[in-house]
């Protein structure tokens, strides 16, 4: 998933454009490209797949400084075809948001509705569902069908999310889109990063110096017990009572030689990080 970084003040999510071959995943990042200013887009490029063969879009985003933080995202498709559904399930692990591309051509509905249905089985096989993630829906290819296109297809998909008609060949509706997505991307990413900082830091234990048991003590710190070859080594014989609260406490310790019998004192003193 994504990451956000208090202390470089950076944040980085990663989105994919999922739906059937020929839905215009594709088209969306060309335009997108084209359009975005030069320091705000990196180079649009065709990565291969572990297979060899098969391709996919993967395009980065820079959204610059947002509430302090150097802001980006990765933008990805998904290639569509049946035979890469493996290297779809690789591609949408740990995803923060996405764009569903849904073709509005009639004879191309049967094809997006069992995309809709294989991305909600990538979230469950994660064991997440595909409500709590970031999703829009961006119904492409407007131009090709009717008025009612769209609703008769979004009443079968049965999916839930702000929802955009398009051309993506021409640019309708797509700066739209990834606008808000990443709105949506961007908050999840900011509220784990606040969750993160208001979280209690666990109490840690710091020590200055090791002490050797085997050696007399000369003053304070912590005990790492060390046994040499062919010797026995020591052991607690008592411990406490604790002295000191708050940021540093103080635990006297006898200790006993377990070979000769000799017995040491020492005082072990502990600062806590609050």
């Amino acid at each position: 998933m994504g990451t956000a970084d208090r202390e470089a003040h950076e944040i980085h999510g990663r989105v994919v454009y999922f739906g059937p071959t020929g839905a215009g995943k594709s088209a969306n990042l060309a335009f997108i490209q084209r359009k975005l200013k030069r320091e705000h887009r990196g180079e649009l490029t065709k990565k291969t797949a572990k297979d060899g063969t098969t391709t996919y879009d993967v395009l980065p985003v820079s959204l610059g400084a947002v509430r302090g933080y150097k802001t980006s995202i990765e933008i990805s498709t998904v290639p569509g075809s049946p035979q890469a559904a493996a290297i779809r399930r690789e591609l949408m692990k740990d995803v923060d948001g996405v764009v569903f591309v849904a073709d509005l051509r009639p004879e191309r509905h049967d094809a997006t509705l069992a995309s809709a249905a294989e991305l909600r089985q990538h979230f469950s096989a994660q064991g997440r569902k595909l409500e709590e993630v970031p999703l829009v829906l961006q119904y492409n290819r407007r131009d090709q069908v009717d008025e009612n296109a769209v609703e008769r297809l979004h009443r079968k998909l049965g999916l839930k999310g702000a929802c955009f008609e398009a051309v993506a060949s021409d640019g309708t509706g797509v700066l739209q889109t990834l606008t808000t997505l990443s709105k949506l991307v961007l908050a999840d990413l900011r509220k784990a990063l606040d969750e993160e900082v208001s979280r209690p830091t666990p109490a840690k234990a710091r020590v200055a110096k090791t002490v050797d048991p085997l050696e007399p003590p000369t003053g304070t710190g912590a005990l790492t017990a060390r046994v040499r070859p062919g010797e026995k080594g020591f052991s607690i014989e008592s411990a406490g009572p604790v002295d000191g609260a708050g940021s540093e406490i103080t635990i006297p310790l006898r200790l006993i030689d377990e070979a000769s019998g000799r017995r040491v004192e020492i005082a072990v003193r502990i600062a806590i990080d609050s």
